[in-house]
């Protein structure tokens, strides 16, 4: 599945932060201008007045407008602020001497005077305080391996945090302080109605500088691929968001939390005007089970899957509109196995609800407790099907780090294959029982390219026949011509991926 965000974006910052000496500001300015279609039924003789001057003769100008858009900020973060805390995480690192360093090889018996000393790593970020009991919000990034955590309110007032629960997946998690009382509270709204244009305040406390307000507009929603946790569906924004706002609230003018602050995309490590928000109907979610639970359970199908875009409906012969997403291999075992799923069946609706795309489908499997039944509608060999699958759990997975294959040259197909041999699967740490051959390089500027195929591939499938040597490779591409589809089911770190491309 290519990656559009990630590659226009270099780098994606959390924002929780130890002092670097790094100090960055923001100036938000500008003016704003309003035209309304009055009209004039009663005097037809008279020309229409633009409406700018029709309010600056009446005494309504323009800057009527700007003090009220300040004074609801003002009160916003009059009303949020207090309700915004600083989290101070400290870890136990343990440093070695140089001298134990020294002896390290020479066996314990050398290292026996030469005692670990404990070196304390503190990092700051923020939280909301979401209820009277002492309950806050924040980032998994924040308080992630804390030896110790301590929350100053902005009344100076310090307590001590326990962590009632996190989710690395979404980047939540849950503390408490103990003992405190008169506690603000802010309250968490709906991001299901927040609109793209709407006037936002990102209240943290960037740079160790608590309290800090900016304001913004939600620039889009459901921003996912962004790369930073494995279920995304961010609000993204141009409130500036700085080292030490991760944990912090996104405000509504209403004086509503919609999202918790988490990262931004910048070239610089600093701000460059896109910032990322955890929705608060999924930090809401997330937050009610870790408290409940102390843990996140998720459903899972066993699935791999792709989006699925014109290349791919070619090659399967579907209608140019089919919309879905594409299943690629099954996982033995797995409830989608038991179901009756097959690799390339085409799933367009979950729960009658029609199915955009690869991430929302995921978060919206991952969001249904495991055990319960789920009913998708899909397309197989062009035939329309209803299917119901009881949910398992999702497990933890380890990522598998890339390793680079060795190259070679290119052909008239924009890519070129040789023969697998045990000492490259022993390379790329593919299983040895896997089949097919080898991608050698990948021309530039290719269909191959912009399709994502890249060298050290393992195709094992053109058009759904097997391939287990050039020759059946060969066989099943020679009689392909220019504007033909071919379907690729290809092996990238122990992972199947299908590919689309069109021959030129």
């Amino acid at each position: 599945m290519t990656n559009n965000t990630n590659k226009s974006i270099s780098k994606i910052t959390l924002f929780s932060t130890g002092f670097s000496g790094v100090i960055a500001g923001s100036l938000l300015s500008g003016g704003l201008s309003f035209v309304s279609a009055a009209t004039n039924s009663n005097n037809a003789n008279n020309p229409k007045v633009p409406a700018i001057v029709e309010r600056a003769e009446t005494g309504t100008s323009k800057s009527t407008i700007a003090d009220k858009l300040s004074t609801d900020f003002i009160n916003v973060a009059k009303n949020v602020t207090p309700s915004i805390v600083t989290i101070n995480s400290t870890k136990n690192i343990k440093q070695v001497s140089m001298q134990q360093r020294f002896f390290d090889s020479q066996g314990d018996e050398y290292n026996q005077g030469y005692p670990q000393q404990m070196q304390k790593q503190q990092s700051l970020g923020s939280g909301v305080i979401v209820d009277k009991l002492g309950i806050i919000l924040t980032n998994n990034h924040v308080v992630e391996g804390a030896d110790e955590i301590s929350v100053t309110l902005q009344d100076k007032r310090k307590f001590k945090a326990k962590v009632l629960g996190t989710d690395p997946k979404t980047d939540l998690a849950v503390i408490k302080i103990e003992k405190a009382d008169n506690l603000p509270v802010a309250k968490l709204g709906d991001s299901n109605k927040v609109s793209v244009g709407e006037w936002v305040l990102a209240i943290g406390n960037p740079l160790g500088l608590s309290s800090s307000v900016t304001s913004g507009i939600i620039s889009a929603k459901g921003r996912d691929h962004v790369g930073i946790v494995d279920f995304e569906n961010f609000l993204q924004t141009d409130a500036a968001i700085n080292p030490g706002n991760s944990g912090g609230a996104l405000v509504n003018l209403q004086g509503e939390v919609i999202g918790i602050n988490t990262a931004i995309a910048s070239k610089t490590g600093g701000y460059m005007g896109i910032g990322f928000a955890i929705p608060s109907t999924m930090a809401q979610k997330i937050m009610s089970e870790l408290i409940s639970k102390g843990k996140i359970t998720r459903g899972f199908l066993g699935i791999q899957i792709q989006d699925i875009n014109d290349s791919f409906a070619r090659s399967l012969k579907l209608p140019n509109d089919t919309k879905g997403i594409i299943v690629g291999k099954i996982e033995h075992g797995s409830p989608a196995e038991k179901a009756g799923l097959k690799p390339y069946d085409i799933i367009s609706e979950l729960n009658d609800t029609a199915v955009e795309d690869v991430s929302a489908f995921r978060n919206a499997i991952a969001s249904e407790e495991p055990g319960k039944k789920v009913n998708l509608a899909i397309i197989r060999d062009g035939k329309k099907m209803n299917i119901s699958v009881g949910l398992g759990e999702l497990e933890k997975k380890i990522a598998k780090a890339q390793i680079k294959p060795k190259l070679n040259s290119t052909d008239k197909l924009g890519f070129q294959v040789e023969p697998l041999t045990p000492e490259m699967l022993s390379q790329l740490n593919i299983n040895q029982d896997v089949a097919g051959v080898i991608v050698s390089n990948v021309k530039n500027d290719s269909t191959a390219s912009e399709a994502g195929l890249e060298r050290g591939d393992i195709i094992q499938e053109a058009n759904r026949n097997s391939i287990n040597s050039e020759e059946d490779f060969n066989h099943a591409t020679n009689n392909l011509n220019s504007g033909d589809s071919v379907l690729l089911k290809v092996i990238r770190q122990n992972s199947p991926i299908l590919l689309a491309l069109t021959i030129k």
